[in-house]
């Protein structure tokens, strides 16, 4: 299903045959595909791992737990971006306190000529709309410290949603192999806090 992301975008459901188009948008800054998707290798063609992903994501065994869309304008089609959900199930009894024990991580990357625009802004507010659709408790917004960009939008997020700190550590393992402590917030979509 498509959602709208302001007046002149669209977030477009992410399907096997955007690997290219994907690919094109993300040589133009390979440094911040990495530091979105930490779990690409620098070490192999990006393609074919894109391919993986997709499939993954959108007919895996386990694709009812992701949940992701292009961003794309609505005049001339161009793609913009990328965003997504991934399905989290709680594991701690503190966590496990919100109906359903389960949050949706959200993930994002924009292209670096369509940055400090609001496009960000307006796909992460669609996103959080779906999530409360969905009946969803708790949405996860994650960035690397590095990404100064990335974590000013996650706090503007937070500021528009009434979001608070996480209350787990989110380590992520980068691909030079060092573990880097990410800034994580939530935003309670389900009515707890």
């Amino acid at each position: 299903m498509s959602h709208p992301a302001g007046e002149e975008h669209v977030l477009v459901p992410l399907k096997e045959v955007d690997v290219m188009k994907i690919v094109e948008m993300f040589r133009g800054d390979p440094d911040s595909v990495h530091r979105a998707m930490p779990w690409l290798s620098r070490n192999e063609p990006i393609g074919p791992q894109i391919a993986s992903f997709i499939v993954d994501v959108s007919s895996g065994p386990n694709a009812s737990n992701y949940h992701h869309w292009l961003i794309r304008e609505n005049v001339g089609g161009e793609y913009l971006g990328i965003i997504g959900f991934d399905v989290v199930r709680f594991r701690t009894p503190e966590q496990q306190r919100t109906r359903r024990g389960i949050h949706w991580n959200l993930g994002y990357w924009i292209a670096p000529e369509e940055r400090g625009h609001g496009l960000a802004t307006m796909s992460i507010n669609a996103m959080i709309s779906v999530a409360r659709q969905c009946e969803v408790d708790v949405v996860e917004l994650m960035a690397d410290p590095r990404n100064e960009g990335g974590v000013r939008t996650i706090l503007s997020a937070v500021e528009r949603h009434d979001g608070f700190p996480s209350e787990v550590e989110r380590w992520i393992t980068s691909d030079d192999g060092n573990d880097v402590l990410y800034v994580s917030y939530w935003i309670s979509t389900g009515g707890i806090r």
